[in-house]
């Protein structure tokens, strides 16, 4: 069995005699460094009270305050291997009453930590100084107090020869409200910084602070009467600043910070030892909605732009420029881009709306920075309105503190894209527009500033319905012009079916109306046509829909609506001249008249026409109610040819005596009033008033009536084609029934005598007395000179009556009993 041989032991090799005396000095100076560390620290919690007072000593002969430090303790482990105090409750404030126990400053806790070499240089340095908890108070109250001279040196305080100024490493300041109140000039301004926690290095005078930062503004108010500005704002972000000593300037560079949750760049100057101490700030956001943009402006601002609103995002800059000293309202310029957004306005919705607008709270320099000189502009606009496309080089609100609003605006488009915005009034299926207007008035429907538009809108080719009372025109040619608050319209032709319309006019004071009061719009219109066919306007005689004018008024309020409510409630007169006018059979020529609208009534007066070989003047008005349409008319009639007029007027809505039947020269009075229906059709039972007429060269041709009494007797007279002499008589009306006095009429064939009720529904009840004797023998017994027989003869009483049918039948009347029932034979 072999043994094993055991191998010697190895030991390290030893250090380098340098690098054991390295080791031991490093190890020497540790060990004096924590001793004198703890020296320090021993000093210090010994000595608490000595070196409290001392400080707070120190301190109070440089400021005309009162200082305090309630405690102090040494923070050893926290600050190694650097010296670390913990000072509580700290406080600087006025050492009167005036303050009202405000302190300028005063923190709960400062934390300050001293490079141990520097102290034992002589030239301490702080390494870093923490504030926590705590408030700074700049004041001035209603007296003119401030405690800004806390600030200040103390009067007669001397300054320490060669002593330098303490640099400071690094810093950090949690939740520390400062706040800036000035009651004279009304300012107020509110920052809570949460956490601001960085580095400082210092060169030439020039200081270079990078920090975190998280700070919540309350407002930045330089005018309270007018809001805050960035009202409630977080900042969050890695701000860099930079201080110049010398010049007295605080910088802060052009950088990203989080501004209440969105990403914008912001740079802000400070100048505290110019000439005119003042400050500018300017921001630019990339992408920022318009509500949250507001919040960056002051309320007095925001709430004038409020009554703007854009859907998407916009981009933003704005830019505040403004001074420490009197007067110290800040000009304020804002500027946004957008493209594809709608933008909401006081008129409406623009859509997909592309422009750049900008802010300007001093338009005019010198005269102050106010809403009163404040104007939103907005340039370069491309947008679709009410599906109008619309270009507007430039808009401008002026003056927010009474809106004064100006525009211009241009666009071509097919004239259907209107009927959004008119469809409640006109609905186009053809033709095209082209606008043009430049808009200068109040923004608000009611403004004294008024309301005014130069331009017009042309409108080619079209074809369109009036909707309200369904008229429909198959061509159309409109020039509207407005001029100033004038709307004129130029030398505009209408087309239907039928009928052919040429137009013009004007409507004053129009746009200060149509915002105001619609209902007191009055439109003055000419109208000329060469043919021109009532049925296609009857329309206008419909009954109207069962809505008050309160209701009205509360319904419409947007545009077309608006227009709507216009068009129903305002006044028009029409002065027309047509050369052939026709309703159904009814023919006139040279027609000239004056028509008179409104929202409750329609007129027609004078109105003159050739008419059935004579002439015809009359008066006629109409009152559209919620079911029917009362009407009145009031007419003269002079050589009127009876046939045509029997013809013209469909018979007077009878069937017994027709145009086929009857020939004359018909004159009379006409003075009746009726209802029509939604139809417009006359309701007969309605029709009450009184005629007077006088016939002359009458015939009677065909006369069912005659031929029934032919039955009886004058079967050898010739009853085809009679003539009788001039009649005359005054018919009343009564609920649609005709009161006929006793009227004799005297023929070449027959004489007779009737009286009773004919009426346009049943009814109809005529005594009808005829002698036998032939007038033809009459008139021979006067041609030889004889005089005629004095009594009537044989006479026969007959009866004219409708059936069930409504037909009017004459039966034999053998006791005299006529149309009021059982007479005696007189």
């Amino acid at each position: 069995m072999e043994t094993a041989t055991k191998s010697p032991r190895k030991f390290p090799p030893k250090s380098p005699r340098w690098a054991r005396i390295a080791a031991i000095s490093v190890g020497g100076l540790i060990l004096l460094l924590i001793i004198v560390w703890l020296l320090a620290g021993w000093y210090i919690n010994n000595h608490k009270q000595q070196l409290l007072e001392r400080l707070t000593s120190s301190v109070s002969e440089h400021i005309d305050g009162k200082f305090t430090i309630r405690d102090m303790d040494p923070a050893f482990f926290k600050g190694f291997p650097d010296v670390a105090l913990e000072l509580q409750d700290v406080a600087l404030s006025d050492s009167t009453d005036k303050g009202n126990h405000r302190p300028l400053m005063q923190f709960k806790s400062v934390y300050v930590k001293f490079n141990l070499f520097s102290l034992i240089g002589g030239n301490p340095q702080v390494s870093k100084i923490t504030l926590r908890d705590g408030q700074i108070n700049l004041f001035t109250d209603s007296t003119g107090f401030t405690n800004g001279y806390l600030l200040k040196k103390k009067p007669g305080s001397k300054p320490k020869k060669n002593k330098k100024e303490v640099h400071i490493a690094s810093f950090s300041l949690d939740n520390i409200l400062f706040t800036f109140d000035h009651k004279i000039k009304n300012k107020k301004i509110q920052v809570l910084i949460k956490e601001f926690d960085g580095a400082s290095t210092e060169r030439n005078n020039v200081m270079h602070i990078v920090a975190k930062t998280w700070m919540h503004i309350g407002q930045l108010g330089f005018n309270l009467a007018k809001g805050g500005y960035l009202t409630d704002k977080d900042f969050k972000g890695k701000m860099r600043l930079v201080f110049d000593r010398e010049k007295g300037q605080l910088q802060l560079p052009f950088q990203q910070l989080l501004i209440g949750g969105t990403p914008m760049k912001l740079s802000a100057t400070f100048d505290f030892k110019s000439q005119k101490p003042g400050f500018k700030i300017e921001v630019d956001a990339a992408k920022i909605s318009y509500k949250e943009s507001l919040s960056i402006l002051s309320k007095s601002i925001a709430d004038k732009l409020k009554r703007f609103n854009l859907s998407k995002d916009i981009a933003l800059q704005v830019s505040l420029n403004g001074k420490f000293t009197s007067p110290d309202t800040p000009l304020v310029h804002a500027r946004w881009q957008t493209t594809s957004n709608d933008f909401q306005t006081n008129f409406g919705v623009l859509k997909n709306a592309s422009f750049a607008g900008s802010f300007n709270n001093e338009v005019v320099p010198g005269r102050g920075r106010g809403d009163d000189n404040s104007a939103v502009t907005v340039n370069h606009l491309t947008a679709n309105y009410l599906d109008i496309p619309i270009i507007a080089d430039s808009i401008q609100l002026l003056n927010l503190k009474h809106p004064l609003l100006d525009f211009q605006l241009r666009s071509g488009f097919p004239v259907a894209r209107l009927n959004t915005a008119l469809n409640q009034t006109f609905n186009f299926t053809k033709g095209s527009a082209d606008l043009k207007i430049h808009y200068h008035g109040g923004v608000a429907t009611h403004d004294t500033l008024g309301h005014q538009i130069i331009g017009g809108l042309k409108i080619k080719n079209a074809a369109f319905t009036y909707v309200p009372h369904q008229i429909h025109f198959t061509e159309g040619n409109i020039d509207l012009d407005f001029n100033g608050s004038d709307l004129v319209i130029n030398n505009s032709t209408l087309s239907t079916g039928n009928s052919d319309i040429e137009l013009h006019g004007i409507a004053r004071q129009f746009l200060n109306v149509y915002f105001d009061d619609p209902q007191k719009a009055s439109f003055e219109w000419y109208l000329h046509s060469d043919t021109l066919n009532l049925a296609e306007f009857k329309g206008l005689t419909q009954v109207k829909g069962n809505k008050s004018a309160a209701q009205q008024r509360r319904q419409y309020h947007k545009v077309n609506e608006r227009l709507a409510l216009l068009m129903e409630t305002s006044a028009m007169k029409i002065n027309a001249s047509v050369n052939r006018l026709y309703y159904s059979s009814f023919t006139a020529k040279n027609v000239k008249g004056v028509l008179e609208l409104d929202q409750n009534k329609i007129k027609l007066a004078p109105l003159t026409m050739q008419f059935a070989d004579g002439s015809l003047d009359a008066a006629v008005s109409m009152e559209p109610d919620l079911t029917e349409v009362p009407f009145k008319l009031m007419a003269n009639l002079n050589g009127i040819n009876t046939s045509k007029l029997f013809y013209g007027l469909d018979n007077l809505g009878q069937k017994t005596l027709t145009s086929k039947n009857i020939a004359g020269d018909f004159s009379g009075k006409i003075n009746i009033a009726g209802k029509l229906n939604n139809q417009s059709a006359i309701v007969k039972k309605s029709l009450s008033g009184k005629v007077s007429f006088k016939l002359k060269n009458g015939e009677l041709i065909n006369f069912a009536p005659f031929e029934t009494i032919q039955k009886f007797v004058f079967r050898k007279r010739n009853l085809d084609h009679i003539y009788f002499e001039p009649v005359s008589n005054v018919l009343t009306i009564k609920n649609g029934k005709v009161s006929i006095p006793e009227m004799n009429i005297e023929s070449s064939a027959i004489n007779l005598s009737l009286n009773g009720t004919y009426a346009f529904g049943p009814g109809t009840d005529i005594g009808i007395v005829v002698p036998l004797r032939n007038p033809q023998k009459v008139a021979e017994r006067k041609a030889k000179g004889l005089k005629p027989k004095k009594n009537k003869g044989i006479v026969l009483y007959l009866r004219a009556r409708d059936d069930k049918n409504g037909d009017v039948k004459i039966v034999w009347d053998p006791l005299h009993k006529g149309p009021d029932g059982d007479k005696e034979d007189k």
